[in-house]
């Protein structure tokens, strides 16, 4: 049992409030935001028994049934929502409503800037159609760092990742090639969320993805400085009025 002693302290997620001896039931948020880590499937249940969002969402949310607004892929971190309103989930998912979704990527190989902006504002081929995305910056990391890039990328591997065949195939370098590929940091938003698109443009224009993560879904912004790796929050003011907007009125 902990005293709150005001408005100032902290409480975890998933704690328990009690007023003068009454249990508070917690309002069901509209959205919820979470900082989704690598290696945590975007389902609720796993047959293999990996991390997965049935492990992480705090208990009371999951009886309030709670859902994630679509997904992140298994190598993929960053904001996810989880919904109450249907109506707002589709709202948020469907192409035709255009909401923006920023992410950062670290890809192969020196990025030229200007040739990629085109290939992307033109539009990328993949198997699933023509994908186009705006290209916000691009920041060419050294040797040195992209030596770091390579080397946390093996370490944090999943015991299910056999690091032998991904050197085969040509995904992850030898640990005893120098010097490793350079790498590029970009910044890209898309309006559309089709499984692995923005791997597959950034494969597609010449560049691989090492790394990648979702920064922003329209007026909600992942902050790393106020919300770290598997931690939830709730919408500010701001996002919440934002959020309120897209519900569909009744």
């Amino acid at each position: 049992v902990v005293t709150v002693a005001g408005p100032s302290d902290r409480l975890s997620m998933d704690a328990t409030l009690w007023v003068d001896g009454d249990k508070v039931v917690p309002v069901i948020p509209l959205l919820l935001v979470y900082h989704k880590p690598k290696w945590v499937l975007s389902v609720m249940s796993d047959p293999q028994n990996r991390p997965c969002l049935n492990t992480v969402l705090p208990p009371h949310y999951q009886q309030q049934e709670l859902h994630p607004v679509g997904r992140l892929d298994y190598d993929t971190s960053g904001l996810l929502l989880f919904s109450s309103n249907g109506g707002l989930t589709q709202k948020l998912l469907h192409p035709s409503h255009e909401v923006p979704k920023q992410y950062v990527a670290i890809v192969e190989d020196v990025v030229n800037e200007e040739k990629l902006k085109e290939q992307l504002e033109t539009g990328v081929e993949t198997k699933e159609g023509i994908h186009t995305a705006e290209l916000v910056d691009v920041t060419h990391l050294s040797a040195e760092e992209s030596q770091n890039v390579w080397q946390q990328m093996r370490q944090a591997l999943p015991a299910e990742y056999n690091v032998t065949d991904l050197e085969e195939r040509g995904y992850l370098p030898k640990d005893d090639a120098t010097p490793k590929k350079l790498l590029s940091q970009v910044r890209i938003v898309v309006r559309e969320g089709k499984h692995r698109m923005v791997r597959r443009m950034l494969a597609n224009c010449g560049h691989g993805v090492v790394e990648l993560k979702r920064e922003q879904q329209g007026d909600i912004v992942l902050d790393d400085n106020t919300l770290a790796p598997s931690e939830f929050r709730n919408l500010t003011e701001a996002e919440q009025e934002w959020a309120q907007s897209l519900v569909p009125s009744k």
